[in-house]
C-alpha cells in the first residue's frame, strides 16, 4: 500500500534520483547529495520540534513510499524565502493617457516585489514516471492534511509555484528574453546558480524597474502565467483544493504562482477527526478515504477503506499498523470524492 511519511536520510539516494531524472531541470535544489542531506536533516529537526503559535522558518520534506520504493517527494516551507526575500513579478496595468491627444492606453507591466515573502509554500514536488495519478494525489493532499493537523505551525496564506514553459532543451523563453539580458547564463546554468546560492542572490541583480510586457518577444509574452505540461497534474490537484492563479509569476521562467487562504482549502474545511476502532472485517458500507494520523515526527497518510459511524472510524489492523496508530487513537480523514 502506498503511504506518505517524513523523508529520512536513508531516502537520500532515491530523492537524489528523483531530482536528477527531472525532465526539465531541477528548480528548487541541485541534485547534490550534501545539499539534499542538509535539507533532510533540517526537515527531521522541524518535525521533532513542538508546535508554536505563528509561522517560523520550518521546512518539512515528505516521501511517497510503496513496498519499500520511493516514488515521489514533496515539501512544505512554513515561510517562503526561508529568511530571505521571496521575489516574484506582480502583474499590473499602467494607464498612459492624454486628454489633449485623446489617448487612453492600458499597458501590461511586471513589477518586481517580495509581497509573498513569509507565506507558507508547497514546494519540491518531484514524482517518478512510474508514480500513478492516485499516488500524486495522495502526496499532494497528504501535505495539506499535515497542515490541518499542525495548524499552529503555519500562517494564513499559502503559495505554490508552477513550473513555467520551457523547450525540449530546458530553456525558458521568458528568461532568455529578460533575465539573460542581465546575466550571460542560459536557464539550465541559472538553475545551478540559484540551487547553490538561493534565488534571492540572483533576483537582487534583476532590474527593479517595471518591465513593459509589450516590449518582450511574443514567445516570452506567451509564457507569462503559463504552466508546463509536466506540472499540469499538480496544478489541477491544487486548483481543486481552492488554489487560484493570482497576480504573481515566477521571476525567472514567468510560471504561474498559485495562492490560497489556508483555512478555505477543501482539505481544511472538510476533513474531520475520528476515534479509531480496529475491526477484522469491515462492514459493507466501507469506502476509501484519505486518512492521516495526528502525529508530527511519525506522520503517516494513506488511502484506505474504512467505515464511519458518528465520530468512530473503523479500520483494519494492517491499515492501523501502516499509520502507526492503535485502538482509540485519533485520525483525520476526508472523502476523496469531495475533490
Amino acid at each position: 500500500m502506498q503511504y506518505v511519511r517524513p523523508a529520512r536520510t536513508a531516502d537520500l539516494p532515491a530523492i537524489e534520483r528523483l531530482y536528477r531524472e527531472s525532465v526539465i531541470g531541477v528548480t528548487s535544489l541541485l541534485a547534490d547529495r550534501d545539499q539534499l542531506f542538509e535539507r533532510v536533516q533540517r526537515s527531521l529537526s522541524c518535525f521533532e520540534h513542538e508546535a508554536t503559535a505563528g509561522a517560523g522558518h520550518e521546512y518539512y520534506a515528505f516521501v511517497l513510499e510503496d513496498e519499500g520504493q520511493i516514488l515521489a517527494t514533496a515539501a512544505i516551507t512554513s515561510s517562503a524565502g526561508l529568511g530571505e526575500p521571496y521575489y516574484s513579478y506582480r502583474n499590473e496595468i499602467f494607464v498612459h493617457a492624454s486628454r489633449e491627444l485623446k489617448v487612453h492606453h492600458r499597458v501590461h507591466v511586471l513589477n518586481r516585489c517580495h509581497d509573498l515573502t513569509g507565506l507558507a509554500q508547497l514546494c519540491g514536488f518531484y514524482i517518478d514516471s512510474a508514480c500513478s495519478a492516485e499516488g500524486a494525489q495522495l502526496l499532494s493532499r497528504a501535505r495539506l492534511m499535515f497542515i490541518a493537523a499542525q495548524r499552529l505551525r503555519f500562517g494564513k496564506r499559502i503559495i505554490a509555484e508552477m513550473q513555467g514553459m520551457r523547450d525540449e532543451h530546458g530553456q525558458s523563453p521568458f528568461w532568455n528574453a529578460l533575465g539573460r539580458v542581465f546575466f550571460d547564463l542560459d536557464f539550465t546554468h541559472l538553475e545551478q546558480v540559484w540551487g547553490r546560492y538561493g534565488k534571492a542572490v540572483v533576483a537582487d541583480l534583476m532590474p527593479c524597474y517595471p518591465i513593459y510586457v509589450p516590449l518582450l518577444p511574443d514567445e516570452a509574452q506567451g509564457a507569462i502565467s503559463q504552466v508546463h505540461p509536466r506540472s499540469e497534474c499538480a496544478c489541477q490537484i491544487l486548483s481543486s483544493e481552492g488554489f487560484e492563479l493570482d497576480n504573481y509569476i515566477d521571476i525567472f521562467d514567468g510560471g504561474a504562482i498559485l495562492t490560497a487562504e489556508i483555512d478555505r482549502l477543501q482539505t481544511l474545511q472538510h476533513s474531520r477527526l475520528h476515534r479509531v476502532e480496529l475491526v477484522d472485517t469491515l462492514p459493507a458500507c466501507a469506502k476509501p478515504r484519505l486518512i492521516s494520523n495526528q502525529d508530527c515526527a511519525q506522520y503517516r497518510a494513506c488511502f484506505a477503506p474504512v467505515a464511519i459511524s458518528d465520530k468512530v472510524l473503523s479500520m483494519q489492523p494492517d491499515t492501523a499498523a501502516l499509520l502507526r496508530i492503535g485502538n482509540g487513537d485519533w485520525v483525520r480523514s476526508i472523502d476523496p470524492l469531495i475533490f
